[in-house]
């Protein structure tokens, strides 16, 4: 890809963040801090299914969900020094999530649960970023070399 296309790519990918933003806030009526909130413990709690090959092969598809055992909990800290938030401000929202069942709590922290079954609520949102890299990747192979 030439570093012409930067631009041109950057464009789509904030029209997916954009996009995933609205459909997240709607969907679900949470806050934008909500959504950043969940996107960050889903991306700490889930990121050996990116970083281990067993993870991937066992646990990234749609056959079996990640083991909420196995997910690392992510701190009050960690979530307010991240996303810039007040301690006080992050520590409300994270508990209306929990109380919410977007979050559960761990040891340390909160994770994203296992999504299975009737409680599922990101089956809808894993699908609808599948549909999304799709059409960056289509985008992508229209990028002259």
């Amino acid at each position: 890809m030439s570093i012409a296309a930067t631009r041109y790519v950057s464009s789509f990918i904030v029209e997916l963040f954009s996009d995933f933003m609205v459909f997240a806030v709607e969907k679900f009526d949470m806050s934008p801090d909500e959504v950043a909130i969940v996107c960050l413990v889903a991306s700490e709690s889930t990121r050996e299914l990116r970083k281990d090959a067993f993870a991937t092969r066992t646990f990234g598809g749609e056959d079996q969900a990640f083991p909420d055992i196995e997910r690392p909990a992510v701190s009050i800290k960690f979530i307010h020094t991240r996303l810039g938030l007040s301690r006080e401000t992050t520590r409300r929202k994270v508990a209306g999530l929990v109380e919410r069942r977007f979050l559960k709590r761990a040891k340390g922290g909160v994770i994203l649960p296992a999504q299975t079954g009737d409680d599922d609520y990101t089956l809808e949102l894993r699908g609808f970023m599948l549909r999304k890299l799709e059409v960056l990747e289509a985008y992508r192979r229209k990028i002259p070399d």
